[in-house]
C-alpha cells in the first residue's frame, strides 16, 4: 500500500508518525506505541476508512506510524482477541465482519447496557458531567458529515458512561464499543437519521440533567432500538459481509 493510500485511510498520519518518532527517542514506552497503533486502527474502522475484509499488513502500518513492526504485531494480536480483526486463509489478518445475527445480538446487549448507563448517570451525574453532555448536544448539527457526527456520537456516549460513575459498567460498555466500531457510520448516511439522533441524544441528556433515572433509561433504550431498526434495514439492502 503506497503512502497516499495510507494517508486516505488514516488522516493525521503525520501527527501519528511524530508520536512514533518520540517513542523511538525514548519519550514513549513500548506499550504506548502498541496502544497508538491499536487506537488508530479502531478509529479507521469506526469511521469507515477500514472496511470488513480489508487486509492489514504489518509493514504498511509500521511505516505509516513510524514504529517498528513489534508494537504493530502486538496491537494486531490485541485487536484479534477483541474480535476486530480476524485471520482469513491466505489473506492473513483482515478487518472482521459481522453477520446480521451478530448485529442483532450486539444491539440487544448494547440497548440494555446503554439504558443502565443512562439510569446510573441520572442518579450520579455531577454538574460538570451534565455541562459536558449538553455541550456535545449543542455541537450536533445534521449538516455535518457522517464522520464528524460519528465522532460527536462517540463522545456523547462516552460522556454518559463517565457520568454513570461505575467503573465496571464502563469497562463492559467499552468492550461493546469495540465491537460497535465494526458497524461503521452507515446510519448517518440517512439524512433523516442525523436530525432524529440529535433529538434522541438531547432527550437522554435532559432526563439525566433532571435526575430522572427511569426516563433516562427509557430514552436511551428507545435511541438504541431505533438505531437497530435502521441498521438492519440498511444491511438488508446492501449487506457488507463477506
Amino acid at each position: 500500500m503506497d503512502q497516499k493510500a495510507m494517508d486516505h485511510l488514516f488522516p493525521g498520519a503525520d501527527d501519528a508518525a511524530a508520536h512514533g518518532a518520540e517513542a523511538d527517542d525514548g519519550k514513549r514506552r513500548h506499550g504506548a506505541r502498541a496502544d497508538l497503533v491499536r487506537e488508530a486502527i479502531k478509529t479507521g474502522i469506526r469511521e469507515g476508512r477500514l472496511r470488513a475484509g480489508q487486509r492489514l499488513r504489518e509493514a504498511d502500518l509500521a511505516e505509516w506510524l513510524g514504529v517498528s513492526r513489534t508494537p504493530v504485531r502486538e496491537a494486531l494480536k490485541t485487536l484479534e482477541a477483541q474480535g476486530l480483526v480476524a485471520t482469513v486463509g491466505r489473506e492473513g489478518l483482515v478487518i472482521a465482519s459481522l453477520s446480521a445475527r451478530d448485529v442483532a445480538e450486539l444491539y440487544t446487549v448494547w440497548a440494555d447496557m446503554e439504558a443502565l448507563a443512562a439510569r446510573y448517570a441520572a442518579e450520579n451525574a455531577r454538574p460538570s458531567d451534565i455541562k459536558l453532555m449538553l455541550a456535545i448536544c449543542d455541537k450536533w448539527d445534521e449538516k455535518l458529515d457522517a464522520a464528524e457526527l460519528g465522532r460527536l456520537n462517540h463522545q456523547l456516549h462516552q460522556a454518559i458512561y463517565d457520568a454513570a460513575h461505575n467503573a465496571f459498567l464502563h469497562r463492559a460498555l467499552d468492550a461493546i464499543d469495540d465491537s460497535l466500531a465494526l458497524l461503521g457510520l452507515h446510519t448517518y448516511s440517512v439524512p433523516a437519521r442525523r436530525a432524529e439522533a440529535g433529538l434522541e441524544h438531547r432527550a437522554i441528556v435532559e432526563a439525566i440533567a433532571r435526575h430522572d433515572p427511569q426516563q433516562a433509561a427509557n430514552a436511551a433504550l428507545t435511541h438504541i432500538q431505533t438505531s437497530e431498526k435502521l441498521r438492519l434495514s440498511l444491511l438488508a439492502e446492501s449487506p457488507p459481509f463477506l
